[in-house]
């Protein structure tokens, strides 16, 4: 079986290349944890820029700047900029970016719903 370079390229930018949706199915990530006093949170593990690949999507959707790139690779949030607006959250490929839910947020810690 042979590809042109077209068809590599095209089929490289995909986000199914990288969740590997077409092979199989991507079980859901695990709820996110989120550290005391922060409401975004970004895994790492399922984030493409994190080791696997180049992917700025949310950082371009991001109209406050919160998403900075250290060594134009590793995403990082800035809690203080982020007004958690949650416009990065639908365009990551792999839901890497998750936003505390309002329910989650005005709970006690501890307290089941």
């Amino acid at each position: 079986m042979s590809y042109t370079r077209r068809e590599l390229l095209k089929g490289i930018f995909k986000p199914a290349y990288w969740t590997g949706a077409d092979s199989e199915p991507v079980p859901a990530p695990a709820a996110p944890e989120f550290p005391d006093g922060q409401d975004i949170v970004l895994q790492q593990e399922l984030c493409i820029a994190w080791g696997r690949g180049v992917c700025d999507r949310c950082d371009a959707a991001c109209d406050e700047d919160a998403i900075l790139f250290v060594g134009m690779l590793h995403p990082r949030l800035n809690s203080q900029r982020c007004t958690l607006c949650g416009d990065c959250v639908p365009v990551c490929p792999t839901r890497a970016i998750a936003i505390r839910s309002a329910q989650d947020q005005t709970s006690e810690p501890g307290e089941s719903s």
